[in-house]
């Protein structure tokens, strides 16, 4: 089922209705059918607020949500036939697994009206709750009380009772923040499987690049209620619409050098270095630090600087010089013979270079 927000807008004010924060500002987009999407950006920007817009557990102030064709925006939570996840999962300490996971089908008044035989209930609910604890890989826990489960497992019990009720959408908000870095990789690896083994429409909420990067299918990048680029996960990186995102995106950070184009060439350094087909003029320019490599003085479109700093970290080195007068930092093959103080010459792979309008509000094509 498709998700879709038109001209959404939700605003906050305060007691003395003086101050008016605009916490999601006219979205408008569509996450397809079976799509896992994730919310991104940082704290502040409105997208565990859309998240709770699309649950019901806020109103819009205006504009509509709509789950395939049904107009939900009015409906409360318990009938958008969503499932839902929070960061710190909210399982119920005193039951075991297999009651915490059939519990919304307990709970559930269109359940018990569909299966009103007790007995043929009861059976309904064993072969759910098996099932769903399949997908999600915790058929040997399903005795155990949550205390006695780590986080990973304790994640995937959230996920199971969420998806048990067969919801239409599903919705996860920080699910992966309080678990430590390995295990966040194991755990976002595993949301992925089960949500490709169900098919349901997701919706994941995360600060995390990396996360959002790795499993979803297209981000939604956000910044103070606003929308600032929709795409798959490697087109936000290689394409990105403004220098917000292309400074959120990427580790270590994309270098932003201020640049100036004489004659159809960008000058770095005072030196004619890379052809470009923009107009003459000053533009912000993104290079992303895996994108440098050394060169020589006679190497196209290479650009010379003295190298301040460098420390090997595993596969590379990290090193840092001066560029227009910006300091900048480039990853380099550790098999490189340089050292600190000596002047080089780096080339730029094209892929990894973006320029930006001044303001920083577009990239431009060039």
């Amino acid at each position: 089922m498709d998700i879709r927000l038109e001209n959404l807008t939700k605003t906050f004010s305060n007691k003395d209705r003086q101050v008016e924060t605009i916490a999601v500002n006219n979205f408008s987009f569509t996450i397809p059918s079976g799509h896992l999407a994730g919310l991104l950006g940082p704290s502040g920007c409105g997208k565990s607020t859309t998240l709770f817009l699309l649950a019901g557990l806020l109103e819009p102030t205006s504009g509509k949500i709509f789950f395939g064709d049904e107009d939900v925006t009015a409906l409360p939570p318990e009938k958008r036939g969503i499932g839902l996840v929070f960061q710190n999962y909210a399982l119920y300490p005193h039951m075991s697994v297999y009651d915490n996971i059939a519990f919304p089908l307990r709970n559930s008044k269109s359940f018990r009206e569909q299966h009103k035989d007790a007995r043929e209930r009861k059976s309904e609910i064993d072969r759910i709750v098996q099932e769903t604890a399949k997908i999600v890989a915790i058929e040997e826990l399903l005795d155990r009380k949550p205390a006695q489960l780590s986080g990973g497992q304790q994640q995937r019990v959230a996920i199971a009772r969420a998806i048990a009720k067969k919801p239409k959408v599903l919705l996860l908000d920080e699910p992966l923040s309080n678990l430590d870095a390995r295990l966040r990789i194991q755990t976002r690896e595993e949301i992925r499987r089960i949500q490709q083994a169900t098919g349901i429409t997701t919706v994941f909420v995360t600060h995390d690049q990396e996360e959002a990067m790795s499993i979803t299918d297209e981000i939604i990048i956000m910044k103070d209620g606003i929308i600032q680029q929709i795409a798959q996960p490697q087109e936000t990186y290689i394409h990105p619409a403004n220098v917000f995102v292309a400074q959120f995106l990427g580790n270590p950070p994309i270098n932003l050098i201020d640049v100036s184009i004489c004659d159809g060439w960008i000058i770095l350094n005072d030196r004619k270095t890379v052809k470009t087909k923009l107009q003459d003029g000053n533009y912000k320019m993104g290079i992303r630090p895996e994108s440098f490599a050394l060169g020589t003085q006679d190497s196209e479109e290479a650009v010379a600087a003295t190298v301040v700093y460098k420390a090997t970290i595993g596969r590379d080195f990290q090193v840092r010089f001066n560029i227009n007068g910006r300091l900048c930092e480039a990853l380099i093959e550790s098999d490189s013979r340089i050292e600190t103080g000596d002047n080089v010459f780096f080339t730029m792979k094209r892929s990894g270079v973006h320029l930006f309008s001044t303001d920083g509000e577009r990239e431009e094509i060039w």
